[in-house]
């Protein structure tokens, strides 16, 4: 069966978290405008948003955030910042500890995609996906850079994979 197959058997909608990982947004020093628009969007394409917050750059309020997103419900859970290479960049170490299997197609995909748009500077992001198991369920996590250049290049590719990957996530 080849992916589009797949894709009409995936779920059609799915339920949401979006976590903001950002020192000064959580201070309330900057406004969340990647955040904002990432809930948007994905509710804008039917999905329900469950859990929205923002935390700092620090590993155990991402990692409480993550697990409060799955007690909510979530299963897909996106959070934006922290995926740069600064001392303050800790969403991917956080994050990673707690996949299962990691989706690294995502950020060669989301690179390839943010190289047409910011040439070789694409290096300096990590941004990643994974699959978290949890009490009989699969949630999938996306991680993406906190500009909103780069969440608008990661939705696109969410908003068209979510459903294949839930769907083999949960097999």
């Amino acid at each position: 069966m080849g992916a589009e197959e797949h894709r009409k058997k995936a779920p059609k909608k799915f339920k949401f978290a979006v976590i903001t990982v950002s020192d000064t947004a959580s201070r309330g020093e900057k406004e969340d405008a990647s955040g904002k628009f990432l809930v948007e969007a994905l509710k804008e394409s039917g999905n329900e948003n469950v859990h929205y917050t923002i935390v700092p750059d620090e590993k155990l309020a991402i990692i409480k955030a993550v697990i409060e997103s799955i007690e909510k419900g979530a299963d897909v859970i996106v959070t934006t910042g922290g995926t740069g290479i600064t001392s303050r960049d800790v969403t991917i170490e956080s994050i990673r500890t707690l996949f299962d299997k990691e989706l690294v197609g995502f950020g060669e995909v989301f690179r390839l995609r943010s190289y047409e748009e910011i040439g070789t500077a694409v290096v300096l992001t990590r941004a990643t996906a994974g699959i978290i198991r949890s009490d009989g369920r699969a949630i999938v996590v996306f991680c993406l850079p906190g500009s909103l250049n780069a969440v608008k290049t990661g939705v696109e590719i969410i908003k068209r994979e979510a459903y294949h990957v839930l769907k083999h996530a949960r097999e």
